[in-house]
């Protein structure tokens, strides 16, 4: 547990000093503005006193017992300090000193010491290079922390690994009027993590949403493991930066090309249930949105409005974002009628006009309230200045603080009538400025709903249909070895977890052949198998539609000499046509599951980059949403009087893929391309196994 560190009974600042520009007198500083309810001890074996208060020589010096201890001295003695703190009994060490593993070798080398130090005494590292702690309860009001925020009470959690990104959040909440419940910035990650801190927020019951704005994954498994659990309690609202890796290593599959450091996130972040966000912006708005709204019960939205134009905009971000225009009941319809003025529009959106005043604009969203086909609402108003604005504003006020269904909101107004936005803000509403923000808040809102109505995904393996042992013996006979495994073999492992494949045969000699092409049937492909030639198609080592046995030998003997030197073995393959190109791949990654990709396939899989990623394993529901999520969904599906392909079967591929790769981590990158998708079947045609000893 964290409590010492975002609930200390005590504090001691080492380094705190009279000087103003120093990290240690801010710190002090911050904990006295903000009224915190401890003893402020501050260290300096310089000074007797520091801002009135007693200072210490050394924290072993103190008289009382010690929670917690800030550190902004030379990253040299820090060990000496924390030993000292350590002998004391204090429990968490915030370090904002910095030249530790940031600055190199050396300071990685102080970094492990001070962690050994502190955990010697029992004692925990927050940091080092941090920069600190807050904790709005008014029975703690902590602001240990170096920054300049005024900190105010609010329900929204922060983690941030950049102080610069976590400090510009809060900032902006703090102008819309929000506040934070906790705040944490941790640096360099030494001891306690990420993965901590965000499971304590999810623990904590005044935490009614959390942001986390993240660099890199120290422990993608570990954070999967917690976000998974906090999601089905409070939304986690996540700000990845750092989204392409550089010097991308070079990988031979199709699927390894395309995974960059921010497929890997997404991945996980889908997995967890956490909300992805791309800017700040954006991330904010939500936030604004979850704070004090309920989660929608479904993604059916109605717009209420007093102008046209905006709520054409509203209309199209809405159906941008996701969501779906609710359709009224003949009950609200009615009411309604009854209500507006006459030349108002009852449908949706609902134009009030702008000459309606309290009564009809506050008694319209009431009206909605009661229709079952309405599961949010999207408000827009201009303050015309021919009515009650404020009046409108304390109406919509009253129905904020009692509504059952979310409401956002687009004001367009000026500064004069900004008492209409506190009116409505504080009733809970969000306030935005422009008709996407509301779109965009009310759809993450509505994602949120929809993750917590999957619940806990349910994973059936294909028991009794896969026999592991013989993929595990073909895979036994290259053991600890790092190489793309022959082509017969790659198709016997999907035989053995029933995955289909084309008609195929290995070809050692041309005297093969012959019989092979009786046993499959003309037309036949030919293709060339040595794992030095991993891209066949683009080094000529294929050959398609070949119709009769004169030109298979032809074929064949062309490919001998010009792949002499790999001295290769072939494979004859029954020709497919007419079908629909996917791809079905997996990636290996450390300390996590293997992702999954789905996309449209072929020849141009890495020029279209129409892919999903997943990490295994896979649900039937995850299977099917991977496909639904491609922009080339449509051509599967069928269009211009097409029939579309066989989901089901290429759902049990993906699932029978899943479960393969999770039951042998020694696979390490796993190409089924294509796979043809026909209107009552699916079958692989190519597939790479690589696999590291």
């Amino acid at each position: 547990m964290l409590d010492a560190l975002f609930k200390p009974k005590s504090v001691a600042i080492v380094g705190a000093s009279n000087n103003p520009f120093s990290i240690g007198h801010i710190v002090m500083q911050n904990l006295i503005d903000h009224d915190f309810k401890g003893p402020i001890f501050p260290v300096n074996p310089k000074s007797k006193y520091i801002k009135s208060f007693k200072a210490y020589p050394s924290v072993s010096a103190i008289p009382d017992e010690v929670d917690l201890v800030n550190i902004s001295i030379k990253n040299t003695i820090v060990p000496a300090v924390l030993e000292d703190c350590g002998q004391k009994g204090v429990k968490f060490a915030i370090v904002h000193t910095a030249g530790f593993k940031e600055v190199g070798e050396e300071g990685l080398v102080l970094e492990k010491q001070i962690v050994e130090i502190a955990h010697k005494y029992g004692m925990r590292i927050y940091g080092p290079n941090s920069q600190g702690i807050q904790n709005s309860d008014p029975e703690v009001s902590v602001y240990a922390n170096f920054t300049f925020v005024p900190m105010s009470p609010g329900n929204i959690s922060i983690v941030a690994q950049s102080g610069g990104v976590g400090e510009t959040l809060k900032l902006h909440l703090y102008r819309i009027g929000l506040g934070i419940r906790m705040y944490s910035s941790f640096g360099n990650e030494a001891d306690v993590s990420m993965n901590e801190i965000i499971d304590y927020y999810g623990q904590d019951e005044e935490t009614k949403a959390i942001m986390a704005h993240i660099e890199t994954l120290k422990d993608p498994a570990g954070f999967l493991e917690v976000a998974s659990r906090v999601t089905q309690k409070k939304p986690i609202l996540a700000l990845k930066s750092g989204k392409t890796s550089e010097g991308v290593k070079a990988v031979a599959s199709h699927t390894g090309s395309m995974i960059e450091q921010d497929t890997l996130a997404d991945a996980i972040f889908e997995k967890a249930g956490v909300l992805r966000f791309h800017t700040q912006e954006e991330m904010i708005e939500a936030a604004a949105a979850f704070t004090n709204q309920p989660v929608p019960p479904g993604d059916r939205v109605c717009i209420v409005t007093n102008t046209g134009g905006p709520a054409i905009i509203a209309v199209d971000e809405c159906i941008a974002a996701g969501l779906n225009l609710a359709e009224l009941s003949p009950q609200t319809k009615d009411t309604l009628k009854q209500l507006v003025f006459q030349e108002a529009i009852v449908s949706n959106p609902v134009d009030v006009v702008a000459t309606a005043g309290p009564e009809q604009y506050g008694g319209t969203v009431e009206a909605l309230f009661d229709d079952p086909n309405i599961d949010s609402l999207l408000l827009v108003f201009v303050t015309a200045p021919f009515v009650d604005c404020e009046g409108i504003a304390r109406k919509l006020g009253e129905l904020g603080k009692t509504s059952p269904k979310p409401i956002v909101c687009q004001v367009i107004t000026i500064e004069k009538w900004q008492e209409v936005i506190r009116l409505i803000r504080e009733s809970g509403i969000p306030v935005y400025d422009f008709a996407e923000a509301a779109a965009k808040s009310l759809s993450a809102m509505t994602r949120y709903g929809a993750i917590l109505r999957k619940g806990t995904p349910i994973y059936v393996e294909k028991k009794g249909e896969c026999d592991k042992d013989k993929a595990g013996r073909i895979l036994g006979n290259f053991s600890g070895k790092d190489m793309f495994l022959p082509q017969p073999d790659v198709f016997d492992i999907l035989d053995s977890y029933g995955i289909p494949f084309v008609k195929t045969v290995k070809i050692k000699e041309k005297s093969e052949l012959e019989p092979a092409a009786e046993k499959i049937g003309f037309p036949v492909v030919l293709k060339v198998d040595a794992k030095e030639i991993v891209h066949k198609t683009d080094s000529g080592g294929v050959k398609l539609n070949i119709k009769d046995i004169t030109a298979l030998l032809s074929e064949f003997e062309k490919m001998v000499e010009k792949f002499r030197v790999h001295k290769p073995n072939f494979i004859l393959q029954k020709y497919e046509k007419d079908g629909k190109e996917v791809i079905i791949g997996a990636k290996k990654q450390s300390g996590i599951e293997p992702m999954i990709m789905f996309g449209l396939g072929g020849v141009f899989v890495e020029t279209l980059k129409d892919v999903q990623f997943r990490l295994a394993p896979l649900t039937e529901d995850q299977a099917v949403e991977m496909m639904h999520s491609i922009k080339g969904y449509p051509i599967l599906e069928g269009t211009r009087g097409e029939k579309g392909v066989d989901f089901n079967a290429l759902v049990d591929i993906l699932i029978r893929f899943s479960q393969l790769v999770l039951d042998f981590p020694e696979i390490d990158e796993f190409d089924l391309n294509p796979v043809l998708a026909f209107e009552n079947r699916a079958v692989v045609v190519d597939a790479r196994i690589k696999i590291k000893g």
